[in-house]
């Protein structure tokens, strides 16, 4: 009996159906709502906090929309019961879930809106749990180039073994375990490809992974274009419907592959080597713009070097007015203000949502509006929006003692 007609009774997809071949299975359309839900929410809330565009940018928003409507096309659409009956649809299903979809969502800077969404009880609590040692090793190391690299390659090449390829088609399950896998390892690879450092995107690690994903994927893709036999003969007595022989069908399925997505692999690493060949002469004319008023800046800085110093826990106590050192390295692990801060000192708080707070002490102004004093620090702390109401720093509900003492640990560290 034929398998399709078993994973669907009413017999094999024809042209006359197509239109009409909607998937609306909850295994895809509940976790395509929820994603889209919390994304939405946790912007609005961001926004509503901070102002529009901050923290997560406008551009970055579409890319995660484009992004969410790519996948919702592969999973959803006729494409995904036309991938049931032609291995050309199934591949650029599988492209769209791998070079669409997932370089668009990462784009978007989902963790952000994400973490925005939850209760601010819940977001103090991922920030601290985030903030772990063992959390930051284990997505360090998940996240690292060469283990997103090697995870998104086994993915690619061990499903298209013949014996697991055609599971596919006799099995829901191995089916979607297909598509986590792709969308799953996709992600990761992007993730640690498009990674921001600063206010730049990637390495010249991550343009030598692209590159190379580039290659192996069309080496796979070239394969199947040229072999002279079929792979996956389950396909064969569907593709006739559609004007295709079973090798023709696997030829353009190899071509999907080859061209149109190793163009997308090979422009994003050109355009990420793009920037990095641009970033020399980008920086000098930065320096040759900042050169005087640094030179300034260190002279003053020479006349009042004491000041940038670091103060001891009990001097940096006398400065705020009886904040304690200790209580305050507590209170920003426990707020959660390593999720968007580099706070020194205080371990896993290494988020690049905010600026550094590395100094932050003897820096003249806080948050460019303030002077630098122990009251304005706390005033801050408190409540960031009511001195500055387009701020993207969230108002977290720190008490004026928990704030006397962040600001002491704060003042304890500006020189570091």
């Amino acid at each position: 009996m034929n398998v399709l007609v078993l994973l669907h009774p009413d017999g094999p997809l024809t042209p006359r159906e197509l239109w009409g071949a909607w998937s609306w299975q909850a295994g895809m359309v509940v976790p395509l709502a929820l994603s889209g839900a919390l994304y939405a929410a946790g912007t609005h809330s961001l926004w509503r906090s901070a102002g529009r565009g901050r923290g997560v940018r406008p551009g970055e928003t579409a890319a995660f929309v484009l992004g969410w409507l790519a996948l919702a096309v592969a999973l959803t659409s006729p494409l995904h019961r036309l991938g049931e009956v032609l291995f050309s649809a199934h591949m650029a299903q599988h492209e769209i879930l791998m070079a669409v979809a997932a370089p668009l969502l990462v784009l978007g800077r989902p963790l952000v809106p994400f973490v925005w969404s939850l209760p601010p009880a819940w977001r103090r609590g991922a920030g601290s749990w985030t903030s772990r040692r063992t959390f930051r090793f284990g997505w360090g190391t998940v996240t690292h180039s060469a283990t997103t690299w090697t995870l998104h390659a086994v993915a690619i090449w061990v499903w298209h073994l013949p014996s697991l390829y055609q599971a596919t088609l006799e099995s829901g399950l191995v089916h979607v375990l297909q598509h986590a896998s792709f969308l799953g390892t996709g992600l990761l690879f992007w993730w640690s490809v498009l990674r921001r450092r600063g206010d730049r995107i990637g390495t010249p690690l991550a343009v030598v992974s692209l590159f190379t994903t580039a290659l192996h994927t069309s080496l796979l893709g070239a394969l199947l274009a040229f072999s002279s036999r079929v792979w996956y003969p389950l396909y064969g007595p569907q593709s006739a419907a559609w004007g295709l022989t079973p090798l023709e069908d696997q030829q353009l399925a190899g071509l999907i592959m080859w061209v149109p997505a190793g163009i997308v692999y090979a422009a994003a690493a050109l355009a990420l080597l793009a920037t990095w060949l641009v970033e020399p002469r980008a920086r000098g004319v930065r320096f040759q713009r900042l050169a005087a008023p640094l030179l300034v800046l260190f002279t003053v800085g020479l006349a009042g070097c004491e000041r940038g110093g670091s103060l001891s826990a009990q001097q940096a106590s006398q400065l705020t007015g009886g904040g304690d050192v200790e209580r305050g390295a507590a209170a920003l692990r426990r707020f959660g203000c390593g999720a968007c801060h580099v706070v020194p000192g205080v371990p896993g708080a290494e988020g690049q949502v905010g600026p550094p707070l590395a100094g932050i002490g003897g820096r003249a102004y806080i948050a460019g509006v303030l002077t630098n004093t122990p009251d304005h620090m706390i005033r801050w702390i408190v409540d960031p929006r009511r001195v500055d109401s387009l701020t993207a720093m969230p108002t977290l509900g720190v008490s004026e003692p928990e704030a006397r003492d962040m600001a002491a640990y704060l003042y304890s560290r500006r020189g570091k």
